[in-house]
């Protein structure tokens, strides 16, 4: 394969890491509308739903760096940096794609970071009534310690 050809391919690979990225960005949206208490069903779903696009992106990545390793051994260079954008045919799409990626990334991460606030927000708050109702039962136990003494006793005086 010559150079453009392994450009070519990058562009594939990028392109449908592009789409994978939106998927999970549509996907942490849905999340962040579901993290409540009582969807938790849901919740489970999308992040399953995320968990598989991102295991598919993974592989794309490892094939990206395949192809990428050997576009540079073509052009006898440590970075396609070193190469001018005009002398490869696809170099400039390419690149606009990779900043596509890292702008949706950073969304996602600025989404996932909010959705993590929601999270321990209501972990705190479900703490909290956990420890509240651990306490009632501390007082309650302290009020009906009664029924668990031994029953009354009566002294019966034989000297009559």
């Amino acid at each position: 394969m010559n150079a453009d050809q392994y450009i070519q391919k990058l562009l594939e690979l990028s392109e449908k890491k592009l789409n994978g990225l939106r998927q999970i960005l549509k996907l942490t949206e849905e999340q962040s509308e579901v993290i409540t208490e009582d969807q938790v069903d849901e919740l489970q779903k999308i992040i399953d739903l995320k968990q598989q696009q991102m295991d598919s992106i993974d592989e794309l990545d490892q094939a990206f760096e395949v192809y990428y390793s050997r576009v540079k051994t073509v052009l006898g260079v440590q970075s396609l940096e070193e190469v001018r954008m005009s002398e490869l045919n696809g170099a400039a799409e390419l690149k606009q794609i990779i900043t596509t990626i890292y702008d949706i990334i950073k969304q996602i991460q600025r989404l996932e970071g909010m959705n993590n606030t929601k999270v321990r927000d209501i972990l705190d708050k479900l703490s909290s009534e956990i420890r509240q109702i651990k306490q009632g039962q501390a007082v309650n136990n302290g009020y009906n310690i009664g029924s668990k003494l031994p029953q009354q006793s009566y002294y019966f005086d034989k000297k009559k």
